[in-house]
């Protein structure tokens, strides 16, 4: 899990991602290391599951941790996370220079940029590795459908590589698979060899309609309630017994430090 600490600098105040009283508990919901987390959820290639993410990148990158975030559906905007940083009081311009962005706009480009994380972690020891539309590109109409299923279990291999022996906490986002336009069969064989999940659904209709969430290890449910609204809770920190992995880790779970080489 991303470690947060009892008592941070007043320098930096801690956030909560949702009000506890309204929206689910984000101590439960939380990444570890070790883990592949897919966040599956509405919208082309999962695009509502992403805001989640980006908390999660910027809470890591304002502790000074180097963040890689693969783009597999041309949708990044670094922009976003200046209100974040911003809410954090930390220095946006030296935490944007940590996250290391890379877009892919064919399902080879994302084979390349996913083949290289490994050679990269070695080097910047980043805790958190972000791939966001893991599948959009396996629609690609020039994709046949041999080659998807070839290259999502090199993609998913080279994940699981990631978390178990880089010790990362990877997240892997990707539509539902009862939505029309994604492959159920591709986002089942994710879950399989996924050690965490978080679901979301829309629940209402359009103005009053929220992100409504569901944490399949806790059965913990919920709204999702960004931390821009009015009246935040400071954030809970999560115990170790909560949602912890199937395989020991051999350190303390995700400290945002930096290791010595």
């Amino acid at each position: 899990m991303i470690h947060m600490e009892t008592d941070p600098p007043e320098s930096l105040e801690i956030f909560a991602l949702t009000q506890q009283h309204r929206g689910i508990d984000p101590a439960l919901i939380q990444p570890f290391q070790g883990q592949i987390y897919h966040l599956s959820g509405p919208g082309p290639a999962g695009k509502t599951m992403r805001d989640i993410s980006e908390h999660w990148v910027a809470y890591a990158l304002a502790r000074g941790e180097v963040v890689h975030w693969i783009d597999g559906a041309c949708r990044i905007d670094p922009a976003r996370f200046i209100p974040l940083l911003e809410f954090l009081e930390a220095d946006v311009e030296a935490c944007l220079a940590r996250l290391y962005l890379s877009r892919g706009f064919t399902l080879h480009q994302l084979d390349r940029q996913l083949e290289r994380l490994s050679d990269e972690l070695a080097i910047t020891r980043s805790p958190m590795v972000v791939v966001d539309g893991l599948l959009a590109m396996h629609n690609d109409d020039a994709i046949s459908s041999l080659e998807s299923r070839t290259l999502l279990r090199r993609h998913v291999h080279i994940l699981r590589e990631l978390a178990h022996r880089k010790q990362a906490a990877v997240i892997a986002i990707t539509g539902r698979a009862e939505d029309p336009f994604t492959d159920t069969r591709h986002v089942q064989y994710v879950q399989r060899h996924a050690e965490n999940h978080l679901e979301g659904m829309w629940q209402g209709r359009r103005r009053r309609r929220s992100l409504h969430l569901h944490h399949l290890q806790t059965g913990t449910a919920g709204q999702w309630l960004p931390f821009n609204t009015d009246l935040q809770t400071r954030f809970h920190v999560p115990s170790p017994q909560v949602n912890r992995p199937k395989v020991p880790v051999p350190v303390d779970a995700l400290p945002l430090q930096h290791r010595e080489p």
